[in-house]
């Protein structure tokens, strides 16, 4: 199979040298990038780290709130509105354009809504999936005031009768920097919606909020970086050097997972709907689909954890495709490619766009020799076990051995990494360590849930040891079914937990529902960040977490004897 491809993988042979290579974390080269690209070029930072992280493409133009840029000093901003009460009173205080702090001072116990947006300003239709989300934290006042604050999705009927709102409680109320927190909603019957702060307190209180880009979108997710504008980000490659005409060429492109889309499209070469060649994820799959005259061919390519940093490598011949995931190996297609292409779309898809960050695209005018090297990204781990069954687990695409160590074995299982059998005890762990250079500033899994009763858990850890058996220290995030629970862990002893987050939806316990979730560490700040199985993002401050974490990533499944067992699909750390 593809024997034009393979007649040109020789490991003497160089790569050809780029037609154009775009690296997107250096803002400064932004007129190089327009040379190639046109659209919106938002360049973004990490919503994590603050650090440059490339240019987010997303559709980010149906936002609720009605005053994206806010309004003047000490005025509520247009459309916003406050039900009155004596003896209540709401200040707002503009920071920039995107965010402001309020301040609510009451006599006593007391329940409200601050409405973010005209109660008639939003339509939607019946069956629509409607996400609000904000980024809040809380300035002043005394938290033992509130009873809770709640962010609410409030629907209106056309004949202004209401429903029952939408609302979840803010779990872990942040002090020193605003964090996110959404709602979700299905549009219930035609009217009109707005996003709202619910505030419910006890006794006299004075507390002020600041909030950051409050909006209410018409899709399933959050946008992974808040939209600053109303305006579509479509981006296309003008086509450099006549790359699409050429029939041997190749690309390498690097990017960021979504932290959650259903479906979407990384890369697009198109001519019309039947003659394209797609890049495309779906619940956590990456695939390569080409269709040429109306004849579709598709191959799979690997799944990757949420706000993983990953590459593809295409490799295009007349005769077919080849692709490759983080240095697995590559995976064919044999068949007619499409010709006649016009133009390359960037973060386009099914059902939303690509709604994360492209770091760096590279184009070559012919055939790469070696697109497994191209896409190995340096100093990460990767692996999801898409390799046959058996007890031993091999090694990763990007090169290392996960160890195995614990009471119980685990092995590779229908392209699963699983623990095998149990102890004689009523609780079971398997263990797998990878070594790292550093402490690791990410780690991720993909995983689902046997059967049973709910509790089992799967530990992310940065430890300082690779044998859980010695003492060591560690950042121990536990995933269940149901919330996750952050702990350290001190001389092997595990602590009592210092945070924990709840899941708005518990996850399936169905052995064949995918989830991802992530742990991402941010040393400066001594704060870890969880990538929750719906997308929620939940953050938590303490000095321990930094101080214990070490250099090898530690992937746990943990059960006792009735509870559901956690399975990987995939695990990355770096």
């Amino acid at each position: 199979m593809f024997a034009l491809l393979c007649s040109q993988s020789k490991a003497a042979e160089q790569n050809p040298a780029p037609l154009a290579d775009l690296n997107f974390l250096d803002r400064t080269a932004s007129k190089q990038h327009a040379q190639l690209l046109r659209g919106n070029l938002r360049y973004v930072d990490h919503e994590v780290f603050g650090d440059p992280a490339g240019i987010a493409i997303e559709e980010a133009a149906l936002n609720g709130v009605e005053d994206a840029v806010f309004s003047t000093e000490a005025l509520l901003p247009s459309g916003w509105q406050v039900t009155p009460m004596a003896g209540r009173d709401v200040t707002f205080t503009k920071i920039n354009a995107t965010s402001g702090r309020l301040q609510v001072r009451g006599e006593g116990a007391d329940q409200f809504y601050v409405e973010m947006g005209g109660n008639r300003h939003f339509a939607v239709k019946r069956g629509q999936p409607l996400t609000g989300s904000l980024a809040l934290r809380v300035v002043s006042g005394y938290l033992g005031e509130l009873v809770k604050v709640e962010l609410c999705i409030l629907q209106l009927k056309p004949d202004g009768s209401a429903a029952p709102p939408v609302a979840i409680p803010i779990q872990l109320m942040q002090t020193d920097k605003p964090w996110w927190e959404q709602v979700r909603a299905t549009v219930a019957a035609d009217g009109f919606a707005s996003l709202a702060l619910r505030v419910t307190t006890q006794a006299r209180f004075d507390v002020t909020f600041e909030f950051h880009s409050p909006q209410l979108e018409q899709r399933a997710w959050r946008s992974t970086f808040c939209a600053t504008s109303r305006s579509g980000d479509k981006v296309m490659l003008i086509d450099a050097d006549r790359y699409l005409s050429r029939l041997e060429r190749s690309v390498l492109v690097t990017a960021d997972a979504p932290r959650f889309v259903s479906s979407g499209s990384l890369w697009c070469e198109y001519a019309d709907p039947d003659n394209y060649v797609e890049i495309q994820q779906r619940e956590r799959v990456f695939c390569v689909k080409v269709v040429s005259k109306g004849i579709p061919s598709e191959v799979s390519l690997g799944i990757v954890p949420p706000l993983m940093r990953f590459t593809v490598c295409l490799v295009q011949g007349a005769k077919g495709l080849a692709a490759s995931l983080n240095g697995k190996a590559l995976k064919t297609i044999d068949c007619e490619m499409p010709v006649g292409l016009n133009l390359v779309r960037l973060g386009s898809g099914v059902g939303g766009s690509w709604n994360s960050t492209i770091v760096r695209l590279t184009l070559f005018a012919a055939t790469v020799s070696d697109g497994a090297g191209l896409s190995r990204p340096a100093k990460a781990f990767f692996d999801d076990f898409d390799r046959p069954d058996s007890p031993d687990l091999g090694a990763s695409p990007t090169g290392q051995i996960i160890r195995r160590t614990g009471t119980v074995g685990s092995a590779i299982s229908e392209r699963k990494w699983v623990a095998t059998g149990g102890g004689v005890s009523l609780s079971y762990a398997a263990y797998g360590i990878v070594r790292l250079d550093r402490p690791p500033r990410y780690l991720g899994a993909v995983l689902d849930w046997t059967a049973g009763s709910p509790g089992g858990g799967a530990a992310l850890l940065a430890a300082t040891d690779d044998d859980p058996r010695r003492s060591i220290n560690a950042l121990h995030a536990v995933v269940t079914d149901r919330k996750e629970i952050f702990q350290t862990m001190i001389a092997s002893k595990v602590e009592a937990a210092l945070a924990q987050f709840v899941y708005p939806v518990p996850m399936e316990r169905d052995s064949r529902t995918p989830y991802g979730v992530a742990c991402l560490i941010n040393f400066e700040e001594k704060a870890v960040v969880y990538v929750g199985p719906q997308g929620d993002l939940a953050r938590h401050v303490h000095p321990t977490y930094t101080e214990r974490a070490g250099q090898f990533a530690v992937f746990e499944h943990y059960w006792q004897l009735t509870q559901c067992r956690p399975e990987f699909l995939a695990v990355a750390a770096g």
